[in-house]
């Protein structure tokens, strides 16, 4: 295997939805960027897909070489510890604290550092130390810099962001998006799910691929 195919982390297949439409290929290699143009009702769910929560309909998706399916339990929970999820309608559950929700994947997958790492991203994001509180008592804004500081931590190999600056003020897509440069500077491929990225957004994430269907 020679060094661009061993960079190479998420492989899409013929990728289909559960309606007929085209089919859609793609791949990122380690400091890649992607954008998906996806408005969220077209019945593509990539964020479960590209992660290994559940398979396509129709396609093959694969992680640094091997199909999600063809993965045992241990091993695909092992590897998605290494991804990093923001969710388009937050991902919080709602029975733990925001500081619960925080460390629930650096528990899960045992991640060392994990202290340290949660820390980083929650003073760079401003919201230090995490509250240990119920999402319903903090303010919408900080519950979104929460939520990036989950998906930030634990160093990622990659980042799937299912529309994450939805209603973000200002200043706080300008710090996003300088954190989306710093990991991919360290590697980290970037899966950007959006109908449409404004335009200092795309430039912001630079150089960025869009992934197109093939024919219906």
């Amino acid at each position: 295997m020679d060094e661009m195919e061993s960079s190479e982390l998420i492989r899409a297949e013929a990728v289909r939805g559960e309606a007929p439409g085209p089919a859609w290929s793609f791949s990122l290699r380690r400091g890649d960027a992607l954008w998906i143009p996806d408005g969220g009702d077209e019945g593509m769910a990539w964020l479960d897909w590209l992660t290994g929560i559940e398979p396509p309909p129709a396609g093959q998706v694969f992680w640094k070489g091997v199909e999600w399916r063809d993965r045992g339990p241990d091993d695909a929970s092992a590897e998605r510890g290494r991804m990093g999820c923001v969710f388009a309608a937050g991902g919080l559950l709602a029975n733990l604290d925001m500081d619960e929700n925080v460390w629930l994947p650096s528990r899960m997958h045992r991640r060392e550092r994990a202290e340290e790492s949660i820390e980083r991203w929650a003073r760079f994001f401003g919201v230090w130390p995490v509250p240990a509180e119920r999402a319903p008592f903090v303010r919408e804004r900080d519950r979104r810099k929460i939520l990036w500081t989950r998906a930030f931590a634990g160093e990622p190999e990659a980042l799937v962001l299912e529309r994450p600056l939805r209603e973000a003020p200002a200043e706080d897509r300008t710090l996003f998006l300088e954190a989306v440069k710093q990991v991919r500077a360290a590697g980290c491929a970037v899966v950007w799910v959006e109908e449409s990225p404004d335009a200092a957004t795309q430039a912001a994430l630079a150089p960025l691929a869009a992934a197109a269907p093939g024919p219906a």
